[in-house]
């Protein structure tokens, strides 16, 4: 069996709706609306996504990190701006933000099952902020206010001490708010960071796995990719092809119910890097 029935076959026993769904869209004869209509099931009235879509945290009310994996989605699937579904998104980020640019909790998901690591999340912070910031410039929408609000979150909250860590998701924010090209004075300074920081990771073996180190890196069009030198992405596209399990699923480092959506991810890198 090839790599995308062996991944397919994978899904069938493992994989949620969406897990599938996305893998039908992309490798598949999965459709756009279809991958859509899978998609906004784990949308609320109020626009947000939760449901479980961030599978660690288990309350059906709308949530930031849910609906920063919503948004990843649907730019990876090239999904247009003015879909309803991104719409809509796009309202639930506007009318919840605070005035200090931030997205929490909202009681109701508090109150609800979670992992310990967002059960002891605070704000302010930098993530999700940062991440959902830059999906939506990738995606061309958001207002003006929504952007003051998350620059003026970073240029009090940035440190260049955190690209020089080894803690992956201190560098998430940078990572994602500069994969896009905007101005920023600071650009330049943190895409650099972490470019220098996953060529320290791949040095040292510092990843858990190949899909992580490619979460920062996403395509071979991005500033990040064309900065990192050849040979460590190389490397790094061998390593995420070994990681493959013999059902066909990729591992994550985290619970069981990771597994089907780190394999699609797999999937993805290895595609846009034309190894699939």
């Amino acid at each position: 069996m090839d790599r995308i029935g062996q991944v397919r076959s994978f899904l069938d026993d493992h994989g949620r709706e969406i897990d599938r769904a996305r893998f039908a869209f992309h490798f598949g004869s999965g459709t756009r609306a279809k991958f859509l209509e899978a998609l906004a099931r784990y949308q609320n009235p109020d626009g947000g996504f939760g449901n479980g879509l961030e599978p660690d945290i288990g309350a059906s009310q709308s949530n930031p990190f849910a609906t920063e994996l919503a948004l990843l989605f649907c730019l990876q699937a090239g999904v247009k701006a003015e879909e309803p579904l991104v719409q809509h998104t796009v309202e639930y980020l506007e009318s919840t933000q605070l005035d200090d640019g931030t997205w929490r909790f909202s009681d109701e998901v508090r109150g609800g099952i979670m992992a310990p690591w967002f059960a002891a999340w605070t704000w302010p912070s930098l993530n999700p902020e940062c991440s959902l910031a830059g999906l939506l410039l990738e995606l061309g929408v958001g207002s003006d206010r929504l952007f003051s609000r998350v620059e003026r979150l970073f240029d009090s909250l940035a440190r260049p001490e955190d690209l020089v860590s080894d803690e992956f998701y201190a560098v998430q924010p940078y990572a994602f708010y500069f994969l896009p090209d905007w101005k920023h004075p600071q650009r330049e300074l943190y895409l650099s960071g972490v470019v220098w920081w996953l060529i320290a990771q791949h040095a040292r073996g510092k990843l858990a796995d190949a899909s992580h180190f490619f979460e920062y890196v996403r395509s071979p069009r991005t500033d990040v990719a064309r900065l990192l030198p050849t040979h460590i992405v190389t490397a790094e596209l061998d390593r995420l092809e070994a990681e493959q399990d013999p059902d066909g699923g990729w591992p994550s480092p985290y619970a069981e119910h990771w597994r089907a959506p780190a394999t699609v991810s797999a999937m993805l890198v290895l595609r846009e890097f034309g190894r699939v």
